[in-house]
């Protein structure tokens, strides 16, 4: 059922069926959809997976995902590829990213999954940036404090 979606949301964004940037992207969508991390800037992981998944190198993967993009960008159905991509910020990250949100839109109204997915991603940054800082500041009061009992101990001598 997955795959079906996949292939009929790249079919109509105007993605050539014809090139293995297709079958790049459809798997793309794919672990985006299962994993959040992916959908969270971790491009070159996508791309290594991918790569390592279909028996090729990251850069192969990159460029045929690119090749697949400007061919809908540049031979496909300008009403239908602006629906699904997003013809200004052509980077692959941005355009794999807009695909999949609009595909998930498109199959869950109201974005229910993405929304979600990207909640929980940005929760979980704010955490792990918000543990840093206090970890930081911990250590800052703790060389404070004991830079202050130092001061106090050579005062007393």
């Amino acid at each position: 059922m997955l795959q079906n979606e996949i292939v009929d949301i790249l079919l109509r964004a105007g993605i050539p069926a014809n090139t293995k940037g297709f079958t790049y992207i459809h798997d793309a969508l794919e672990l985006m959809d299962k994993d959040s991390y992916y959908f969270s800037g971790k491009v070159c992981v996508l791309y290594a997976k991918i790569a390592k998944q279909n028996g090729a190198t990251p850069g192969q993967v990159e460029r045929a995902i690119r090749y697949a993009f400007e061919g809908a960008l540049t031979r496909g159905d300008l009403e239908s590829v602006e629906q699904y991509l997003d013809p200004i910020n052509t980077r692959n990250s941005n355009e794999l990213k807009v695909l999949f949100l609009r595909w998930r839109q498109e199959t869950h109204p109201m974005g229910d999954s993405s929304c979600d997915a990207m909640s929980v991603c940005r929760a979980q940054i704010y955490n792990e940036i918000l543990d840093e800082m206090n970890a930081l500041t911990f250590k800052i009061q703790q060389a404070v404090s004991n830079n202050g009992a130092e001061n106090i101990a050579m005062q007393g001598q």
